[in-house]
């Protein structure tokens, strides 16, 4: 993993020129049941390619004790004018015998390049957004999937689930609002272990369980305030076993330029999370 990291570190720098950026961020959520989830991440590319290395630590109670479980992550890509495609991969730390890996892909397509730059309306390149319009300004829609390995491994006792997940993703601008919907399924191979770090899209911290599908619908409002997005989002989510559970997140942007603060909540099946992050954004 390093190694890999360096190797595209250097990739990225020698063909960076004078169009390299650099986008870091730090954020923090909480929540109840000792629930704490901690993201550490930055990204550099330029007008072709990227990567953004990440670390996440998530703190929580595994029958009343508090354990905290580390997920090293690499994704990368390439960006054009009309699409963008990028491949990420992860693995935890060893934790009590608990361990996770996952590996996926996906693709973003603008049908309607427009002002905004390479950055997406929807999906995992997704960014905040910016401006207004008349009318459907832009349009993007992409696809992606991803392998998920949990393992258990203790005193020979040894168990494992298989968990895919493929989704479907859309954005647009319409006059001066931004809106995004996702659609994510999920199949499963063997299911010895329950998975502990499942995080539908839209929602703002991990979840244990088996989920089946979920829908996510994203709304934000650029320029409605000064230098604030508000934005507002609704997930729900079904399980195999537990029925459906729903969230809704309420939160707002505030871009100073080169720095970004990102204030959230949400509320989900009767537990309440907060979320707080800030990030840094320089061309050089």
């Amino acid at each position: 993993m390093k190694k890999a990291v360096c190797f595209v570190l250097v990739s990225v720098f020698t063909a960076a020129a004078a169009s390299a950026y650099f986008d870091g961020s730090v954020g923090m959520t909480t929540g109840p049941d000792g629930y704490t989830g901690t993201d550490l991440s930055f990204t550099l590319g330029n007008d072709t390619i990227f990567v953004k290395p990440g670390l996440s630590a998530y703190s929580f109670d595994v029958n009343s004790v508090n354990k905290t479980y580390k997920v090293y992550r690499l994704r990368g890509g390439m960006e054009k004018d009309n699409y963008t495609a990028a491949a990420e991969a992860g693995f935890s730390s060893k934790e009590a015998g608990y361990e996770y890996k996952y590996f996926g892909a996906d693709i973003t397509f603008s049908l309607t390049p427009g002002k905004g730059g390479k950055g997406r309306l929807a999906g995992p390149s997704a960014r905040s957004a910016s401006g207004g319009g008349q009318g459907v300004t832009r349009v993007d829609v992409g696809a992606g999937i991803k392998q998920h390995m949990y393992n258990y491994d203790l005193n020979s006792l040894s168990k494992e689930t298989g968990q895919t997940e493929f989704s479907i993703f859309s954005g647009a601008k319409v006059f001066i609002t931004q809106v995004s919907a996702s659609f994510t399924g999920y199949s499963y191979g063997s299911e010895e272990v329950t998975p502990m770090f499942n995080q539908p899209s839209g929602l703002i911290f991990v979840t244990g369980g088996l989920p089946r599908s979920s829908v996510n619908v994203r709304a934000e409002l650029p320029s409605t305030l000064p230098m604030v997005t508000p934005f507002a989002g609704y997930t729900t989510v079904k399980y195999k076993s537990a029925g459906s559970k729903s969230a809704l997140q309420l939160g707002g942007t505030v871009n100073l330029g080169m720095v970004t603060g990102v204030v959230s909540w949400q509320t989900f099946d009767g537990d309440n999370f907060l979320s707080i992050s800030g990030g840094l954004n320089v061309s050089f």
